[in-house]
């Protein structure tokens, strides 16, 4: 089964579009180790994540809202990041769901104040904790976040009010 992951780049400073990529990832896309080292060499980050959050979409490169759960009739879900000092550098989206890595998504810093976010195609089957985490080169966690995928709960409307009669005498 395949889940669809994309990967949008903006300059956030600016709040002009700089670019975009994306990419599809089979079930267990986590990079061997001899391509994880050749996209990014192992040196600490030297910036830092200023704002990191899950949510239903994107508009003008912005949140629109602020998602902790997330239900299984919904199967889609963007996680946005904002990363300050770490132009040229290398960082990594990497999905988990219940402790597997399922994506990791490399993108390349392109200025000072930069926004990104990928978006995740989720099986309704998946329910459970996830976890998204910037990634530096080396591999360190600079921002850690986890949403909740739940089963939907079915609407039932409520039963019809009883009503009785007495047979007229």
């Amino acid at each position: 089964m395949k889940m669809k992951v994309q990967l949008l780049l903006f300059l956030g400073a600016l709040g002009a579009p700089l670019g975009g990529q994306a990419a599809e990832t089979s079930h267990a896309p986590a990079m061997p180790e001899s391509v994880a080292e050749s996209v990014h060499p192992a040196v600490p980050a030297a910036g830092r994540v200023t704002r990191a959050q899950f949510t239903g979409a994107v508009k003008n490169l912005e949140p629109l809202d602020s998602l902790m759960t997330l239900s299984n009739d919904q199967t889609r879900i963007v996680y946005f990041t904002e990363i300050q000092d770490m132009a040229g550098q290398t960082v990594i989206h990497r999905w988990e769901y219940n402790g597997k890595v399922m994506a990791e998504i490399p993108f390349k810093v392109g200025a000072v104040h930069w926004r990104v976010y990928s978006t995740k195609t989720l099986d309704p089957s998946w329910v459970g904790e996830w976890k998204a985490s910037v990634v530096d080169a080396a591999g360190g966690s600079l921002s850690v976040n986890t949403f909740t995928y739940t089963k939907a709960t079915e609407t039932h409307s409520p039963p019809a009010a009883k009503t009785s009669s007495t047979p007229a005498q």
